[in-house]
């Protein structure tokens, strides 16, 4: 009489008396698993930072630029090191009147994007404004 099944296969730390075609279905099953469980996890880090990013930009339409600030502040904690991303919270900490930290975060901004117009005039109307409150101390 032939057995079917294979040999005791030590798999992950289980030990395994499954068919050889069945094994390698489990196994493929597990694989396929484990890659939706990471790009599922990354597409709600991606998400987070969009949301967190969006809402910041709502709350700054509002005027509340320290809730703004916290938002951009923890997208920025998550990794995400885009442009858009700087000169948003270089616009937060101005208005919060943290200018210094304002000033180092648009140049990050314009490191990251040198071309970019709109963060060119933010940073240039920054410095005309503090230059005009240094003035007048």
């Amino acid at each position: 009489m032939q057995e079917t099944k294979a040999n005791f296969v030590w798999k992950f730390g289980v030990v395994s008396s499954l068919a050889p075609g069945v094994l390698r279905e489990v196994e493929l099953k597990k694989i396929i698993l484990v890659t939706l469980c990471v790009f599922s996890i990354t597409a709600c880090a991606v998400n987070s930072y969009r949301s967190d990013f969006e809402f910041a930009s709502k709350l700054a339409k509002e005027g509340l630029w320290q809730e703004a600030s916290y938002r951009l502040q923890k997208a920025l904690a998550a990794g995400n090191n885009s442009a858009a991303l700087h000169n948003n919270m270089a616009v937060a900490l101005e208005s919060l009147g943290r200018y210094e930290e304002a000033q180092r975060e648009y140049e990050l901004a314009l490191k990251l994007a040198p071309a970019n117009l709109q963060i060119q005039n933010n940073f240039s109307q920054f410095k005309k404004n503090h230059r005009k409150d240094d003035n007048e101390k």
